[in-house]
């Protein structure tokens, strides 16, 4: 049996960024993101570089997150449109 990850938001902001989302985008992350406590390194993941952090691409979004096996906790850290300072 696999061990779930707790997934946690980094802060209030990452949970206005969901709600500031259309009802289909929305859900689309939020699977996303519920997956992540099965599997925080799904197929398409990217390490970022110069960083401990990881983001999973969805359309025209991406979710930043990093990982701590130890604690087996995931913790989100944006979800933001892609644009040239996405990862900033």
């Amino acid at each position: 049996m696999t061990e779930v990850y707790r997934v946690r938001f980094r802060s209030r902001s990452v949970r206005k960024e969901l709600d500031g989302l259309n009802d289909e985008t929305y859900l689309r992350i939020v699977a996303a993101i519920h997956g992540l406590r099965e599997n925080p390194h799904p197929p398409g993941t990217k390490k970022l570089t110069g960083r401990e952090a990881y983001r999973i691409r969805l359309g025209d979004y991406r979710v930043l997150y990093s990982v701590d096996d130890k604690a087996k906790e995931v913790r989100i850290e944006a979800v933001r449109k892609r644009y040239e300072r996405t990862y900033d």
